[in-house]
């Protein structure tokens, strides 16, 4: 009973992990955008929910898998890694994407 609660507590913690940084990546996206698109091209200002889409369609596009190096993970740390990768690929792009606007 237990692990059946364990595992139902990681797919629930799995998909808010995965509403969560759709959200995060769409308002970094925008940000972004509007920092370096709109005034370079003069394209309008994206929003949150379309630039959820945009980011979401791109990392269709562009995903890549690493099967270099096989390890075993458990559960815990594949979502562990997920949830570290969801924060910090976005968190670094605005963070140095910030520092580039700032020589604008």
């Amino acid at each position: 009973m237990t692990a059946v609660l364990a595992v139902f507590g990681g797919i629930i913690a799995f998909g808010l992990m995965m509403v969560l940084s759709s959200i995060f990546n769409g308002y970094v996206l925008s940000v972004l955008w509007g920092w370096f698109i709109v005034p370079t091209f003069g394209a309008p200002n994206l929003g949150i929910v379309p630039a959820i889409g945009v980011a979401m369609v791109v990392s269709y596009l562009t995903h890549q898998t690493h099967n270099c190096k096989k390890e075993e993970k458990n559960f815990k740390e594949i979502v562990a890694e997920g949830a570290a990768r969801a924060v910090v690929n976005p968190s670094l792009a605005l963070f140095f994407g910030c520092i580039v606007h700032l020589f604008m």
